[in-house]
């Protein structure tokens, strides 16, 4: 996988302060790791050398990762942050999201993950950016838009439009209910 292709695909990472490696291993079960400009890993997924501390890191393991791949885990880690009009919007689709289905997906996480960290930890660090860019980017499948409100997909085709990646059309009102795959059914 070659970042400057990526790139190419994908222009809006091409100011980014981005370090990138690729270390294929088919057998891990972790697609990719997103590393913020101090993170230095945990005992079992240590920073790769090549991902200088006070730059972003991106660590690709599986070699199915896609392009978009890379660029959502840039948007919804870093680009929330530091991107203005991302930052906006990530709150406003916060702002959207019921609490109870944010605990219904923790819990998910805790029996099919192992997921030990606190919620609120849990919440800001996968929760949130997992949702988030689950239906811009592709990663809930062909059926993505069931899992989310109107005012949600509303929020997520601005994110799409403002990274130049193709939107559908727009969600008629009102709202319709929508089943979440943790079992959360809600508007």
């Amino acid at each position: 996988m070659d970042y400057n292709a990526i790139v190419k695909q994908y222009p809006y990472l091409a100011d980014k302060p981005i370090d990138f490696v690729y270390t294929p291993d088919p057998k891990s079960d972790r697609y990719l790791e997103f590393y913020s400009r101090e993170e230095t890993g945990g005992p079992d997924t240590p920073r790769p050398k090549d991902l200088r501390m006070g730059r972003y890191g991106i660590q690709v393991i599986q070699p199915t990762t896609r392009p978009i791949d890379v660029l959502a885990d840039y948007v919804s880690h870093a680009g929330v942050k530091e991107d203005p009009v991302l930052q906006q919007l990530y709150q406003e689709f916060k702002t959207n999201t019921p609490d109870a289905v944010m605990r219904q997906r923790y819990e998910a996480h805790k029996t099919k993950f192992k997921e030990k960290r606190p919620y609120s930890q849990w919440l800001e660090m996968t929760g949130y950016p997992e949702l988030f860019r689950g239906y811009p980017f592709d990663q809930f499948g062909p059926n993505a838009e069931e899992l989310y409100s109107p005012k949600q997909l509303q929020v997520l085709n601005k994110v799409k439009s403002y990274l130049g990646l193709s939107a559908p059309e727009p969600i008629p009102e009102p709202a319709f209910m929508y089943k979440d795959p943790f079992g959360y059914v809600g508007p």
